[in-house]
């Protein structure tokens, strides 16, 4: 018997994010561990820290919107610390941390939105406040499609 392969929770999460489906896009997210950047002091290479200990994570901009930036796989966290790593200072790397999906969704502050795999062919943006909404809310609001009709 050969080992199952591992699931590609990348390829559905864009799947999801594809058919506007925030509902099941959480729910995937929710049920895997993720990839983040720990945020660094350009000057001094240290992890940015509040005075809780927190740490900040990396941020891209889409579409004017704030995105924590994550990933679903090692290869493409690798593969984005590269890119980036040209802009650090020589000898710098970004520190990354695994981080369970519940979390990051839970943490995400209010007005950052949630980049996945950004660089690779299953990269999936969820606007701010997607991942937001209470039991009264209708299904519209689990739409990531931005028409206003």
């Amino acid at each position: 018997m050969s080992e199952q392969e591992p699931v590609d929770l990348g390829g559905l999460i864009a799947d999801a994010a594809e058919a506007n489906d925030a509902t099941v896009a959480e729910n995937i997210i929710r049920s895997g561990e993720f990839i983040v950047f720990q945020q660094i002091d350009m000057e001094s290479g240290e992890v940015e820290e509040d005075g809780e200990g927190n740490f900040s994570v990396v941020l891209a901009e889409v579409d004017d919107e704030l995105a924590v930036v994550c990933f679903s796989s090692q290869e493409a966290a690798d593969s984005f610390a590269q890119e980036i790593g040209e802009d650090l200072p020589e000898g710098q790397e970004l520190p990354a941390v695994m981080m369970d999906g519940s979390m990051l969704i839970d943490g995400l502050p209010e007005d950052c939105g949630l980049l996945v795999n950004p660089g690779t062919d299953n990269e999936s943006f969820f606007p701010p406040g997607c991942f937001e909404w209470d039991e009264e809310d209708d299904d519209d609001a689990n739409d990531l499609s931005d028409d206003e009709e």
